[in-house]
């Protein structure tokens, strides 16, 4: 007689399990079911999970994990609300703080063009060592509004999504492009396009060598008047390392107070030699 059992555990599918007995020898055999990770789990969820000597141990105890079928997508054929699932499967990657993980939700040939880099990421290492970054900032993504397409083997997903950053609670908006590739049995990420909205960027208007220099004759009048009219002329996360001071300079008090001293003696400057370059929302005069 042959028995076929099905084993359900909360928040996973099991398939394969099986016993039979009543063979030549009168032994019963017990095949041991293959459990595979649903597609969707709370961030919380995979976040308590951790690698142990091959096995995952997780609230509901220790149960075998095969990277290879982690979802329980595992059909090339795929619906518009699957794709859209798949940026769960990274977001709770993300939850982790483990790059490893978020690394292996890329296909083996991927490129990753990310929000705050300018290094394109083409292999593990690379995108890992993106990651390793950008997870200190504890991010965690939201999809706003997005379009997804399906062809043979692949899929896409591209609008706009924000991240709350969990270790300082700032939003940054982008907009995202995923195309998934069916590997392996499995989707996972063969382009990832990730850019701050344009519209959020200052962008500066042209500026020629002459008016670089003029910059210092804003600067120099400044010196005329007093040390808040000074402070003033320097970016918010400027950097002064003053002439007659040890002490840099990085925030408005702090040049503010060397110049509180240093306008007692009345400077007055005068450039006598001047090298200009001009660059996409920068230039400098040395």
């Amino acid at each position: 007689p042959i028995a076929l059992f099905a084993l359900a555990a909360s928040g996973f599918q099991a398939a394969n399990g099986f016993a039979f007995s009543g063979n030549s020898n009168g032994v019963t055999q017990t095949f041991a079911p293959r459990v595979i990770a649903p597609a969707e789990e709370s961030a919380s969820a995979l976040h308590g999970r951790r690698r142990k000597r091959g096995r995952w141990f997780g609230r509901k105890g220790k149960v075998e994990f095969d990277e290879s079928k982690s979802s329980s997508l595992m059909s090339k054929d795929i619906t518009e609300s699957e794709v859209r699932s798949l940026f769960s499967l990274w977001n709770n990657a993300l939850a982790t703080g483990d790059s490893r993980i978020v690394a292996k939700r890329y296909a083996d040939t991927s490129i990753l063009l990310p929000t705050v880099s300018d290094v394109p990421r083409t292999d593990f290492d690379s995108i890992k060592d993106y990651f390793d970054a950008f997870l200190l900032k504890e991010p965690q993504g939201e999809i706003l509004e997005g379009d997804i397409r399906i062809g043979d083997g692949w899929c896409q997903d591209a609008g706009v999504y924000e991240f709350t950053m969990g270790a300082t609670g700032d939003k940054v908006k982008a907009r995202y492009t995923y195309t998934y590739v069916y590997e392996k049995n499995q989707w996972k990420i063969a382009h990832h396009h990730s850019s701050v909205m344009p519209e959020g960027i200052d962008i500066a208007k042209p500026i020629d060598e002459n008016e670089v220099r003029g910059l210092f004759e804003l600067w120099n009048s400044a010196l005329e008047l007093d040390s808040d009219a000074v402070a003033k002329r320097y970016a918010k996360s400027g950097v002064l390392l003053p002439t007659v001071s040890d002490v840099p300079r990085s925030d408005y008090d702090g040049i503010k107070d060397y110049f509180d001293k240093f306008l007692i003696n009345k400077p007055k400057g005068t450039i006598l030699e001047s090298h200009v370059h001009i660059g996409t929302n920068w230039c400098e005069d040395v």
